[in-house]
């Protein structure tokens, strides 16, 4: 059996290029999970509510993060996906920055706004350039580590957020001409957005690629050869049945997975934890669980793609769910913190498995036209169900309930429920997205090439 191609530019350039993707992605969860860990001090200093707290971790971020995905997938089939990064970075690390400055909820709550509207350029871009820098029989393992970017973010975080705070309380406050002087929480937001500014400035350090998979047939496209998004949603719509079950398996996902965001309040009402050892706790399990997980999940997508199996990376995520699903359903209502963690690890497994099999998943059913598009719709329906639906629902039902204590019920209730919803919704569309990989190698063989359009435009 001949070997597959090598990635474009060499596959010791590709895999750097994949690398510093991954180290955008750890950044931008490092800075999306810092509320979560600073929840009890800012709803103390600011007099929030829990529902105002759930707004914060997710509406905050996902409002923005939504709505300008699909504008900005556009633009990145379109323009140079490098310089669109560089300005998303800049943007969030900014906006994070800022965060140390707010003395209210709605000014905290513009400057989440602010996060995620510049976090939405890493997943189209991110997605479209692994896409083009490597051939369809290797993707999946460069998705793979790059998504473990998501991991290796929210357990830095966890893991040396809640040191970090610490370390800063016992330090002398901070007096900010003209501000007055900061709190602990407000200091950490601006330690943490600092340094993704120079990151900013190593993202003009990676080639613009040649746009591959471009197919001639069963897309509408322009003089130049690229795809509006009418016909972006038009290629999705005609297969609503493996877009559809990818999407919303991905975004059950993100919806169990948004509990985490709760552990710091869960462990202290429930086991009387503090933040540093919930923090230390959950950033070794996301560690270890999201590094179990991503090498599981590499080992059953290429035992599968040997095999011959077109749905591989669908597979590795219905396995995910099934492993994550009880996991986040069973930590929050277990006896002991210990058998809690111990829950939560499989959890992390599961859910390390599932967060690259959904773009690895979406490369082989989108032509290159319309990549970063098609990630984009992907990013926004995940981001709208998960960020908007995964916080305050529980909270909500906590508040409900009129006891903080049965935060962990509202916890297991919600995992269950979408949990169940997911593995039936992926189990269904395993055929479907077989079938359309298929139909995507044969349009790209009738179309003669695999790579063409534009090159490296603004390289």
């Amino acid at each position: 059996m001949s070997s597959a191609p090598l990635p474009q530019g060499g596959l010791r350039y590709a895999w750097y290029v994949v690398l510093l993707l991954t180290a955008t992605q750890i950044v931008s969860y490092i800075d999306r999970f810092l509320p979560s860990l600073l929840l009890k001090p800012i709803k103390e200093d600011l007099a929030l509510t829990d529902f105002q707290i759930g707004l914060l971790m997710g509406p905050a971020f996902g409002l923005f993060y939504v709505l300008v995905t699909v504008p900005i997938g556009w633009l990145a089939d379109r323009w140079n996906r490098r310089a669109i990064l560089a300005g998303g970075i800049t943007l969030w690390c900014a906006m994070t920055c800022g965060g140390a400055f707010v003395r209210s909820f709605m000014p905290l709550f513009g400057m989440r706004l602010g996060v995620g509207l510049g976090e939405a350029a890493v997943g189209p871009c991110a997605v479209s350039l692994i896409s083009d820098y490597f051939p369809r029989e290797r993707r999946a393992r460069a998705m793979s580590v790059f998504m473990a970017g998501t991991f290796l973010g929210a357990g830095a975080a966890f893991l040396f957020g809640g040191p970090l705070v610490a370390l800063i309380a016992s330090l002398p406050p901070l007096v900010v001409p003209g501000f007055g002087p900061l709190r602990p929480w407000q200091m950490a937001f601006l330690v943490v957005g600092l340094p993704g500014f120079l990151l900013a400035g190593l993202m003009f350090t990676v080639r613009e690629p040649i746009r591959t998979e471009r197919v001639r047939n069963a897309l509408r496209t322009d003089a130049a050869g690229n795809a509006s998004l009418g016909a972006a949603f038009g290629f999705i719509r005609d297969r609503w049945r493996s877009f559809g079950a990818l999407m919303l398996g991905s975004s059950s996902m993100v919806i169990i997975g948004s509990l985490t965001y709760w552990n710091v309040a869960l462990f202290e009402r429930t086991w009387g934890w503090g933040v540093r050892d919930v923090g230390l706790a959950t950033g070794v399990l996301l560690l270890g669980g999201g590094t179990i997980g991503t090498l599981l999940s590499i080992r059953l997508t290429n035992r599968w793609i040997a095999q011959g199996r077109k749905d591989a990376t669908f597979r590795a995520l219905w396995t995910g769910l099934a492993i994550s699903a009880p996991g986040f359903a069973l930590f929050p209502v277990m006896p002991t913190p210990q058998l809690a963690m111990f829950a939560l690890l499989f959890a992390f497994i599961g859910q390390a498995m599932v967060t690259p099999a959904g773009p690895a998943s979406l490369s082989l059913i989108a032509p290159g036209q319309t990549k970063s598009q098609s990630a984009a719709i992907y990013f926004l329906v995940v981001g709208a169900c998960g960020q908007i639906l995964g916080p305050p629902p529980v909270g909500l039902i906590t508040d409900l309930l009129g006891d903080p204590s049965m935060l962990r019920y509202a916890m297991t209730l919600q995992a269950s429920v979408v949990g169940v919803f997911a593995l039936t919704i992926v189990a269904l569309g395993m055929g479907s997205f077989r079938r359309n990989v298929e139909e995507l190698e044969r349009l790209i063989d009738e179309s003669g090439v695999r790579g063409d359009g534009p090159g490296a435009a603004g390289a």
